[in-house]
């Protein structure tokens, strides 16, 4: 029975995390930030000593994530599946990419399986690596070409190390543990946290052999480890340290700020919850794992609380810290808190465990129930079917006979993407894509305005740009009417709307939902 479980775990965990993994990269339609990870695994075609380096700008993330990529693209290159030369925007480099967060999510599963074991037995193994494979942001993330979902592998990687060395010493399992604080570091420099777990862990074993100087000795050995691990899966971080830490001050700043990022900022609309930690505790967790198996993890904080054994004292140490951090930030992605799942889900796992036989079989079926029904609606939007139904759709507006292209209007939030991925749709159309400023939506008169459901959402969320403009469209008063909606569903929408207007779409979705205006009279 053990066996059959974790046969379906797996699956279920390799089937949402494959499942739409190619999303728009036959008609561009990726999201533009993939493109730092594949020009770095392209970097790798050919081979040499340069694919390592980082240019002098480019100090924004640490490399793992990106030779990670690379090394994928030059086994494929080398077993002749790719083509000799390779550029950023290649499709193929891109899912390069995107293969690292499949398969770090994926073994992600597995680590919360072997971390459940070691810490709390079989039964909460089981239980843990099944919420794991089907928590919806996990199986959402593995989609993106994005460092998070390995991070969380590391965060659950640094976790199992440190129960090791905690509870059975050694400088070989401190340097470990010191190795993979260091890789998660060399993922995103979030992973700094890390070294909190390996360091309490040495600490648990001094105090266990009553001496503060043998607490010492594994606590340097931990940061040699850690130093080592940097220098081998992020050299430029150890070579150009100075630029390094320039990067990290940039980013500190830029988050401190939150506004610039729409949709994912603070903002006093979201009322009470609106501000740290209670923002990720109220919001942004139910939305990531689906509000029961956030209500279930948030409890088995609690019982690690009361009972503070070893096993919780470790996993807490690897939790407290990241979310001090995380839930610091006025920025609130939801994807900040992946790193979190591993130890979350474990703890779960636990608490559900400690209830009688029969309401634990029924809310564990309950639990993971909803949350793979949400993963997989969630997942199910991975496309670009609404751009390109929006477009024929446009398209078949045209008056028959005419030549003139209609001219179709959609915001700009950004001068060189086109983060809605509406560009080549409408070209193919036969429209002409206009992309207009705030405060210039209808100076040149477009014969249709698209409206993306992200660009209204900020707009009335955020209270930071030109909220005039989206009340003159939706009434009327610009001279144009709505005529069609496309609006993308998953499980519950509206209550997580509720939560937060921001979790309707993300921009690293493909369906983001999408309002057509048409200019009265036509």
């Amino acid at each position: 029975m053990r066996a059959a479980s974790f046969l379906l775990i797996a699956l279920a965990a390799v089937l949402l995390r494959g499942w739409r993994l190619t999303w728009g990269l036959s008609d561009a339609g990726w999201f533009p930030d993939e493109v730092v990870f594949a020009a770095r695994a392209a970097a790798f075609v050919p081979l040499s000593w340069t694919s390592f380096e980082l240019r002098a700008n480019d100090f924004g993330y640490p490399t793992l994530y990106g030779y990670l990529a690379g090394a994928t693209v030059a086994a494929a290159h080398g077993l002749g599946v790719l083509p000799a030369a390779i550029h950023p925007y290649a499709p193929e480099a891109i899912l390069a990419a995107r293969w690292v967060s499949a398969a770090a999510s994926a073994a992600t599963v597995a680590l919360v399986a072997i971390l459940g074991r070691r810490l709390y037995g079989p039964g909460v193994a089981a239980v843990a690596a099944a919420c794991m494979a089907v928590a919806p942001l996990s199986a959402m993330h593995a989609h993106l070409a994005a460092a998070d979902g390995l991070l969380a592998a590391f965060a659950a990687l640094t976790t199992l190390a440190a129960w090791a060395l905690a509870t059975r010493g050694g400088a070989w399992r401190s340097l470990g543990a010191g190795a993979a604080a260091g890789a998660g570091f060399a993922t995103k420099y979030t992973g700094l946290a890390f070294l909190v777990p390996a360091l309490w862990a040495a600490g648990e074993r001094a105090r266990e052999r009553h001496s503060v100087a043998h607490g010492v000795t594994l606590g340097g050995v931990v940061l040699i480890g850690f130093a080592m691990s940097v220098l081998l899966t992020c050299p430029p971080c150890v070579l150009e340290a100075d630029r390094m830490l320039a990067a990290m001050a940039h980013l500190h700043a830029i988050t401190q700020m939150g506004w610039p990022f729409q949709n994912n900022c603070l903002a006093p609309s979201l009322g009470w919850y609106g501000r740290p930690y209670l923002y990720q505790l109220v919001a942004a967790l139910p939305f990531s794992l689906g509000w029961p198996l956030a209500a279930v993890a948030l409890a088995g904080v609690i019982v690690a609380v009361r009972r503070h054994g070893l096993a919780d004292r470790i996993v807490l140490a690897t939790l407290l810290p990241y979310f001090l951090v995380i839930g610091s930030s006025p920025v609130t992605f939801p994807r900040y808190l992946l790193p979190l799942f591993p130890g979350l889900l474990v703890l779960a796992g636990r608490a559900l465990g400690e209830l009688p036989r029969a309401p634990r079989a029924t809310l564990v079926a309950i639990v993971l129930a909803y949350s793979l029904v949400l993963a997989t609606s969630q997942v199910a939007r991975f496309s670009t079917r609404q751009q390109w139904e929006l477009a024929h759709w446009i398209a078949d507006r045209r008056p028959p006979g005419s030549t003139t292209p209609l001219t179709v209007a959609v915001p700009r939030i950004n001068p060189l993407f086109d983060y809605y991925r509406l560009s080549v749709p409408l070209g193919r159309a036969g429209l002409t894509y206009l992309r207009v400023d705030d405060g210039h939506w209808f100076d040149a008169r477009p014969d249709v305005f698209v409206l993306p459901d992200f660009d209204a959402s900020a707009i009335r969320r955020d209270g930071l740009r030109w909220p005039d403009e989206l009340d003159r469209l939706q009434s009327g008063a610009a001279g144009y009417h709505q005529a069609a909606r496309w609006r993308a569903w998953f499980l519950q929408r509206d209550f997580y709307e509720w939560l937060d207007p921001a979790f309707a779409g993300d921009l690293w979705q493909g369906e983001l939902g999408f309002t057509v205006f048409v200019r009265d009279g036509e």
